[in-house]
This record gives structure tokens, sequence and C-alpha cells, in this order.
């Protein structure tokens, strides 16, 4: 066998070697190294749920604002869309600052909304990240006749006023709370407003804080 017949003999079976390497490599499902892929906290599949941030550093701040604003997806009974009032009652002098007075109707702040209970729901969700954090949920309610605030169930007790007028800076000063969220994953902002019969409403300014562990 000629020298260069010899050399193009032995290219070809090491092709023919590699070839079946490969392929017993594949057969094996052993294409390679594998490679970590990072993925984020799983958040429920429940629409739009307002979520917490995770925290990018030691000994910083995340902050999710839960208050009755339009971007918060509230509902109030049966799981309906709370409606945003651009009319109020004048007796609702109590300031609900950056939050929005909600009603079961349009008219619920000058019209006459049926006696009962009204409750009101936002979920919020605190995920479980690389980097712990402490977190608090604090704020301020107010609401037509009587209200009690909860997180998550009747346990959760927040805030409530009981006496009615619960609206009129006269009669009540504003209700405020902080808690301690101690858990990871899905809660629930609640606010149960009683309505003896006519106007009914409410507001919530609340916001969700996440001290980053320092160290």
């Amino acid at each position: 066998m000629s020298r260069k017949l010899y050399q193009v003999s032995a290219a070809l079976a090491l092709a023919f070697l590699l070839l079946a390497a490969s392929a017993a490599s594949a057969q094996d499902g052993r294409v390679g190294p594998s490679r970590a892929v990072e993925v984020g906290p799983a958040i429920p599949a429940q629409g739009r749920v307002a979520t917490l941030g995770c925290c990018k550093c030691l000994g910083g701040t995340n902050t999710l604002d839960l208050s009755t604003i339009p971007s918060n997806a509230w509902t109030v009974s049966n799981g309906n869309p709370v409606s945003f009032l651009t009319s109020i009652h004048p007796l609702w002098d109590i300031n609900p600052g950056a939050a929005k007075w909600v009603s079961t109707a349009a008219n619920g702040g000058t019209g006459s909304v049926p006696a009962g209970t009204f409750e009101y729901r936002l979920d919020f969700y605190v995920p479980e990240c690389t980097i712990g954090q402490n977190v608090t949920l604090t704020g301020n309610v107010g609401g037509d006749d009587g209200f009690q605030a909860y997180l998550d169930n009747s346990a959760g007790l927040l805030a409530q006023c009981n006496t009615g007028w619960c609206f009129n800076k006269g009669h009540v000063p504003l209700q405020t709370f902080s808690k301690a969220v101690t858990t990871p994953g899905l809660h629930t902002l609640i606010v149960r407003v009683d309505n003896g019969g006519g106007s009914s409403g409410m507001f919530v300014n609340a916001t969700l804080t996440g001290a980053c562990r320092r160290e």
C-alpha cells in the first residue's frame, strides 16, 4: 500500500470512529455537559397577581404598593372588579392619600348600595428568594359604614372600625396597621365593609416592604 493511500484510509477510519461515538452518545442521552438554568420564583397563574420582588443585594429594600389604585386587581363580592369612584359622598372627608375610594358600583359613593357586608380582596405573592427578607405590611384604611381589615383570614386582623362613621375624620381617626408577613407564597389583603344602606365604599393605602438580609 502506498504511503498516500495509507494516509487516506487512516483518515476515513478516524472519521467513521468519530461518527460512531457521536451516535452512541446521542442514543445514550449524553450530548454534552449539562447547564444549570436559573429560573425565577414560581408565581401562581391566577391572573394579575401583585408580586414582591426578590433582593438583588444584601441590605437592600423591596416595596410593593397594594393600595386601591387602578393598577391593582381589587375585587368585591363574588370576584367582581371594584368600581373606582369619580364622585364620593361629601361626608367622606377622611383623606385617602394616594389611594382611591372604591365601591361595588360606579355610583356607590353617591347612590344607594344595598345593606349588607361586602368583602374586598386583593391577592399578592411573596416569593421565596435566595437572599432572605423580612416582609411587613403597613398602611391605613377607611370605609362606610364600618369595616374590618385582615391579612388572609379573620385570625390576621389588621384594623377595624365598628362604630359607624368610619369615613369621617370628625367622628373617628384614620385606622392604621402594621403586620409581619412571615411566610412566602400567596396571600390576600381583605377588607369587609358593613353597610346599613345608602352610599358605601372604602379605600386602602397599603405597602408591602421587604427588608433584605444584611449578611
